[in-house]
């Protein structure tokens, strides 16, 4: 396992389980993008991944937290876009088959989303062009 590379968990988006009387009903397994460093992935002691799940739903509206992928990046089949806004841990004993590896342009994207969501890079003021400043 290693930073960018995406498998399959079985997982419940958040809006899914408020909603659904039994969450098993909507589990089912999904696209995660790993993002931990290869460290960790690799520290045999530490059973947590720090991840990212992928949809193919409403691929129409990217926010500025999430990264679209078209179809075949990381052999997806379908144009998805990676919920950065919903990264969380995943025990690494419920990691599914590996899918495949993002390319190296679009982990950049990712890793820029990242440093905005979690505030280490900010918008400059008065920016509509999606630029930043440290």
């Amino acid at each position: 396992m290693a930073r960018g590379d995406v498998y399959r968990v079985s997982y419940v988006f958040p809006h899914e389980r408020d909603t659904a009387p039994d969450a098993a009903e909507v589990e089912k397994e999904r696209p995660v993008l790993i993002l931990q460093n290869d460290l960790d992935n690799d520290n045999e002691r530490y059973p947590l991944v720090l991840a990212a799940p992928i949809t193919t739903q409403k691929t129409d509206r990217v926010y500025e937290q999430d990264v679209l992928l078209p179809a075949g990046e990381a052999n997806l089949t379908h144009t998805s876009k990676v919920l950065l806004g919903l990264t969380q841990p995943f025990l690494k004993s419920r990691l599914g088959q590996r899918v495949g590896r993002i390319s190296q342009v679009k982990m950049k994207q990712v890793e820029l989303r990242l440093l905005r969501l979690f505030g280490i890079l900010r918008r400059a003021e008065g920016s509509s062009s999606g630029s930043a400043e440290r």
